[in-house]
């Protein structure tokens, strides 16, 4: 899986996995994140999505509301530890009277971290909420 900022809205995040049960040795360096840290990025997300959990993945519930936007409630819903990688789970509700279109660029942070990033709904009518999941880099023990 490769996620990527793009500058065009996404209407559906689809996963699949397409894992070749065997990998090909390439001469050449990958040009992107080695083939292992994109199955711990793609594992981490399943995870955060499907709430099925792995052993080696530590969960913290947390509740706490983030500021955001003024017409937007941004709750910490869950964290997700694994060995490099850090997932959160957010819950974003519309709390205005007019439609939110969302953008995943719109939940990057400064700092550079941000290795991936899924919206589930991308258009909330007025208090319609969605989950958004957040993919960092972490440290590593």
């Amino acid at each position: 899986m490769l996620l990527r900022r793009s500058d065009t809205p996404a209407d559906t995040i689809v996963i699949r996995d397409k894992t070749p049960k065997a990998w090909k040795h390439v001469q050449s360096a990958p040009a992107g994140p080695s083939p292992n840290q994109v199955r711990a990025m793609k594992a981490l997300l399943i995870a955060m999505v499907s709430d099925r959990v792995p052993p080696d993945i530590r969960v913290e519930e947390t509740h706490g509301t983030l500021p955001l936007w003024n017409e937007a409630r941004f709750s910490r819903v869950r964290q997700y530890e694994g060995r490099s990688l850090v997932g959160e789970k957010y819950l974003l509700q519309n709390i205005s009277d007019a439609p939110m279109v969302l953008a995943e660029q719109e939940f990057d942070r400064e700092q550079g971290s941000v290795v991936g990033i899924a919206v589930e709904h991308h258009n909330l009518r007025p208090g319609e909420s969605t989950s958004v999941y957040v993919i960092r880099r972490g440290e590593t023990p």
